[in-house]
């Protein structure tokens, strides 16, 4: 690439699709169970592989900061959902994959 284009291109969003976000997922899963968490985050070699993986699979440039920025956005979303579905007249619908709310409690 030359430099006029990576110039052009700095500052740009890394851009995560849905199965970008289930590979994050099931690798991070994977590496819970190797006991590479040993804390509330994973070891900064679990970012570096879960980086790696998505490169080469969906042919991006995908940095370890990209996954842990996503995994904090992910954890942020979950975070809403429970909170959601724990609130009177608000259900979890599994097959749509999506919260669901009573109409008249939706219109209050």
């Amino acid at each position: 690439m030359s430099s006029t284009h990576n110039e052009k291109c700095k500052g740009k969003h890394f851009t995560w699709s849905m199965p970008m976000s289930y590979m994050l997922l099931e690798i991070l899963a994977e590496e819970t169970l190797k006991e590479n968490k040993p804390s509330s985050t994973f070891k900064a070699e679990s970012f570096v592989k879960v980086a790696t993986k998505i490169s080469k699979k969906f042919n991006v440039q995908c940095e370890p900061k990209h996954v842990d920025n996503h995994l904090k956005t992910v954890k942020k979303e979950w975070g809403i959902i429970t909170k959601l579905k724990n609130k009177s007249g608000f259900s979890w619908n599994d097959c749509l994959k999506m919260i669901t709310v009573l109409k008249n409690i939706y219109d209050e």
